[in-house]
């Protein structure tokens, strides 16, 4: 604990076999041991002293967010989940990319002493010169220290080929650490720049290719606090200009680093080996200290001897003028390869580049090279990198030496494509498609069909490419197919050495005849015109996967029972397939099915029991009516929206199935083979009219140990919630949304994991009995028969570092008695939680932010509750003297009462945001903005009550301002004034310290949690006492000096 206080090192605890509290509070063998240790520290004070010091460090290690063993059903998920986190941490620290690489102390100490001055920074220089590896080590020795952190890699490449909206999603995501599209992004635009506000963050952009892409990605993060930190890189200089607060020129390495970073490619040592040192500084001289240059002509003369050396030398001085010194360093290197080796180099330069190393791999061993080995020896000559997240990584300078290589290869003319064996240049393709040259030494092409043009495909376009093994028309994840593409009727027969086919939006109704798919090992023709591929039985030992994606037309698959390997079938909105020809399963192979939206599709059936099947899918197959598959390793299944009236009993032989969805089907009952599906966490049966209380309670009597998640949404014959519903021991989610319950079993009391439960639009529901204890997440809008709610002081009864969410809007028969219990039971949870706050660690390296405690409430109502020190009903704001509050308070409850216009209702509107922004003295913003919630509200039919305790930014107002205006507003999504909804009252609760005593006491909290805290209460208090005597101490001194002074 001391080395993650004083060198910030990274603590992940493991409490095996162990509860958290037990560590934190030192009970069980813990308190055991303490006892016979004190008995023993009554002798020595020091070992007193050091009693207290463990004691102290174990309540801290059991604050950190770590893993519990408890938590798993077996050790082997722990251990993976553990290795996954640390694999994750060590990533960011060493990326594969560093490895063996010479600390670039220069510039990185430079760099280091300007980021400790200056917000942002752009780094800048030619392709090569390490740029990227700079801001890699950086941001690997840094990153721990920050809330958020995110490292974009290869930005100019990836938005030109995932478009720059896609680059910001993934950063936006990773800051935020949650999974958002860009329609939401949008929609949060201010809620992010309040999140990322609070944050220390550490932002790194790599190779950010011009000021469109640079703004468009740093729209978000205009209003990052002082302590953030972001890293650019660039060649262009131009680009970092009024956009950064500082740039720096990356300089050439010196002769001795340049020295270390060549002898570690050429003696795997960091200096010459001997007999080579003036070799070595010829060498090194000859690089111009450029690193990519040293560590390539680093690994072109390993293992080399004297002769090779001098011969090379003068070679690469002498020679090669059309090449730069960098290039022809390259041309070097690629000269030595074997020519296995350097086809698997241009196959990865044209084709290749940032593809997943696993799919390479299998293409290039299916075209006789022997990739595996292949790609290790480019590692190891510095020509390729892999990433840590397994994608192919080349430099742009050897991309364009590959490029070159190909045009001039022998006998091959520069000023005709035709002639060469890869083709990516979208000109040269479109001039070789139209054109009626030989093209024969085509080996493969790559066409981006985003590009707004025309392709023309000619009737022999693919007749002379007898050696074609690789084509791929494909559109890039994220954007859409704007190339109009011509092509004839018919067209001649692709070469039958294809081992890779890709086109989106084929438009032929079948493959050219004859096909030949003897050494294909994929198939991809998404959003394509095909009837069917071929007819006939062919031998495919090589075919893995097939995608036909959206093939509106698909009428029926070929014969694939030679397919020996055939692994997935992608065949989601194939709207004209009726049916899955046993063929498919008959070799046993196929692991990954997907059907779903196949609309005629009317029976999928297999004579035989797989062993091999794991993931299948038929979510939204309309006219499914027979669906009898049964395999040992299926995890998940979706039959909802589909025909199916009745489930086979082969679905209890799905042993390893985790999750179900019978969601809107037509089922005659419930199968009782639900029962043997030990290992279901998750069940779906919204919207089955079939499900009702008799029928649930036999399924909850079969024991679901493990199901953690249950949907019964829209279930109009559920009246009642069986009783024995406890016996779901796992339960963590359960959603009853728009069923017809009147009320609920005092018994689900029980459900002591349960953390998110959901009534909305449950329109009978008449009562709420006590809910379980540890719900974090309660809806419960629209039930407008909802009278009378037994207590929300549950909720105050375990806050677990949560953000607790709690809704009753629209719930208009609740009676006075209720709201009132419900408004007390809303503020003692709202303390609880900042009571709690006291005593958890607050910053979480696991998950890289906060644990505060949160809450937010709405309930019915029309005025603020008179609890509340401060309020107003004539303003929308409050301003309050911030001093009164030092030391003694340990945050604000926030409320306030929204009403609907009388137009409300009767225009299309969208959701509105509730939010409190702070203003200083002089009316400038504080930069402050805390919401009710981040999710918008909607259809409200009448005055609600809205409270909030927001922690997050507490410390903020609370340390550095004295007068603060806090000014409540309803907004749009967008953030723009809304029409619709008024405030009519607003509040603010100041939650002081001196309060916790009493709200202690009146808790029910555990004996040991409650020691803990009334420790940590009376911490607070005599440091608020020690706050008040220096204060009175300070205004003494202040006055005595004064009247000195005057005397």
């Amino acid at each position: 604990m001391e080395c993650r206080r004083f060198y910030e090192h990274v603590v992940i605890p493991v409490f095996y076999e162990i509860e958290p509290s037990h560590v934190r509070y030192q009970e069980g063998s813990y308190k055991t041991a303490f006892a016979r240790y004190e008995a023993e520290a009554n002798i020595s004070r020091n070992f007193a002293n050091s009693l207290i010091e463990w004691k102290a460090a174990l309540a801290s290690a059991a604050n950190i967010s770590g893993w519990v063993s408890r938590t798993y059903r077996d050790d082997s998920q722990l251990i993976d989940d553990i290795v996954k986190d640390v694999w994750k941490m060590l990533s960011l620290m060493y990326p594969n990319e560093l490895k063996d690489l010479v600390q670039i102390d220069e510039n990185n100490k430079y760099i280091e002493s300007l980021l400790k001055k200056h917000q942002s920074i752009g780094i800048w220089g030619f392709g090569g010169m390490g740029k990227t590896t700079i801001a890699k080590q950086i941001f690997a020795k840094h990153f721990a220290q920050y809330d958020s952190v995110c490292l974009l890699e290869n930005v100019r490449e990836n938005t030109e080929t995932f478009g720059v909206t896609h680059i910001r999603t993934k950063l936006i995501c990773e800051l935020l650490r949650r999974q958002v599209t860009e329609s939401e992004i949008v929609g949060l635009r201010t809620f992010i720049k309040r999140r990322l506000t609070g944050k220390k963050v550490l932002i790194a952009l790599d190779d950010v290719g011009d000021t469109e892409q640079l703004d468009e990605l740093c729209r978000y993060l205009d209003e990052l606090g002082q302590d953030s930190r972001l890293i650019i890189t660039t060649r262009n200089r131009h680009m970092l200009n009024g956009r950064v607060h500082v740039q720096y020129k990356v300089k050439k390495w010196k002769l001795d680093e340049s020295l270390k970073l060549f002898s570690l490619g050429a003696f795997k040592q960091s200096h010459p080996k001997e007999g080579y040192e003036d070799l070595s500084k010829r060498a090194v001289a000859y690089a111009g200290g450029i690193p990519l240059a040293l560590k390539v002509l680093g690994s072109y003369f390993h293992s080399r001897d004297s002769d090779f050396w001098e011969s090379e030398l003068n070679h690469l001085v002498n020679n090669g003028e059309s090449l730069s010194k960098i290039e022809k360093v390259f041309k070097g290197s690629y000269n030595e390869l074997t020519q296995r080796e350097k086809e698997i180099f241009l196959d990865i330069a044209f084709f290749f580049k940032e593809e997943n190393k696993d799919f390479t791999t299998r293409i290039l061993n299916a075209c006789g090279f022997n990739a595996t080995g292949g790609i290790k020896l480019l590692q190891e000559k510095a020509l390729v990198t892999i990433s840590n997240s397994g994608r192919i990584q080349m430099h742009d300078l050897l991309q364009k030496v590959a490029l070159q290589i190909v045009q001039c290869k022998k006998n091959c003319s520069r000023k005709d494509p035709g002639e060469r064996s890869r083709l990516c240049d979208i000109k040269e393709i479109r001039d070789v498609f139209k054109s009626s040259r030989d093209t024969h030494k085509v080996e493969g092409i790559l066409f981006d069909l985003s590009q707004k043009l025309k392709l023309d495909v000619q009737v022999d376009t693919f007749k002379k490419m007898t050696e074609l093994r690789f084509l791929r028309l494909y559109v890039p994840l994220g954007k859409k197919r704007l190339t109009s593409v011509s092509i004839p009727e018919y067209i001649m027969p692709f070469s039958d050495k294809l081992r890779y086919l890709e086109w989106d939006g084929y438009l032929l109704k079948t493959l050219p005849q004859p096909f030949c798919a003897e050494l294909l090992v994929e198939i991809r023709l998404p959003h394509s015109e095909v009837e069917h591929l071929w007819h006939g039985m062919q031998e495919l030992p090589n075919l893995e996967g097939i995608d036909l994606t959206e093939c509106k037309q698909l009428t029926e698959l070929p014969d694939l029972s030679g397919a020996s390997k055939l692994k997935w079938l992608y065949l989601s909105g194939c709207e004209s397939l009726c049916e899955i020809e046993p063929h498919v399963f008959s070799n046993d192979t196929l692991v990954t099915l997907i059907l779903d939206n196949c609309i005629k599709l009317q029976s999928l059936t297999c004579g035989k029991h797989l062993t091999s099947l794991e993931k299948i899918n038929v979510y939204g197959c309309s006219s499914l009516q027979v669906f009898s598959l049964s395999s040992d390793s299926i995890e998940r299944l979706d039959l909802s929206k589909t025909g199916t009236e009745k489930l086979h009993s082969s679905i209890g032989h799905m042993k390893k199935l985790v999750y179900l969805n019978l969601e809107g089907l037509r089922l005659s009952n419930l199968p009782s083979e639900l029962s043997c599906l030990k290992s279901l966490t998750e069940l779906r049966l919204s919207n089955c009219d079939i499900v009702t209380g008799s029928n649930l309670e036999a399924v909850f009597d079969s024991k679901l140990r493990s199901l953690k998640i249950l949907y019964l949404k829209d279930c109009v014959k559920l009246l009642e919630l069986p009783t024995n519903v406890n016996s779901l021991s796992s339960l963590y989610e359960l959603r009853l949304d728009g069923s017809n319950l009147e009320i609920l079993p005092v018994s689900i009391e029980g459900l002591s994991e349960l953390e998110i439960m959901s009534l909305n639009n449950c329109r009978n529901l008449r009562f709420l009995p006590k809910l379980p204890p540890h719900i974090k997440e309660f809806h419960a809008d629209n039930c407008t028969s909802l009278v009378r709610v037994f207590t929300l002081n549950t909720f105050s009864e375990s806050m677990k570092g949560e953000n607790k969410y709690i809704s009753f809007k629209n719930d208009m028969e609740l009676d006075e008695s209720s709201l009132v219990c419900m408004t007390e039971g809303a503020i003692l949870t709202m303390k609880t939680a900042a009571l709690h706050n006291m005593s958890i660690e607050k910053y979480s390296l696991k998950t890289h932010s906060y644990n505060y405690d949160s809450v937010v409430v709405s309930l019915p109502g029309s005025s603020v509750p008179m609890q509340f020190e401060y309020q107003t009903t004539d303003s929308t704001s409050i301003t309050l003297d911030i001093t009164k509050f030092h030391y003694y308070s340990r945050g604000f409850i926030f409320c306030v009462v929204v009403s609907p216009s009388l137009s409300y209702g009767t225009r299309e509107h969208g959701g509105v945001q509730i939010q409190c922004q702070c203003f200083m003295k002089n009316g400038s913003n504080v930069g402050v903005v805390s919401k009710w919630h981040h999710k918008a509200i909607e259809d409200l039919n009448m005055n609600h009550v809205f409270f909030w305790y927001d922690p997050y930014h507490f410390d903020s107002i609370h340390y550095f301002f004295d007068t603060v205006s806090f000014e409540f507003s309803v907004s749009t999504d967008s953030g723009e004034q809304n029409d619709f909804f008024s405030i009519k009252e607003c509040g603010i609760y100041p939650i002081y310290i001196s309060e916790f005593p009493t709200l202690l006491d009146n808790l029910s909290f555990e004996e040991r949690i409650q020691s803990y805290l009334r420790l940590k209460i009376w911490y607070n208090l005599e440091m608020l006492e020690s706050y008040k005597l220096r204060e009175e101490k300070e205004k003494t001194t202040l006055f005595e000096m004064k009247y000195m002074q005057n005397w």
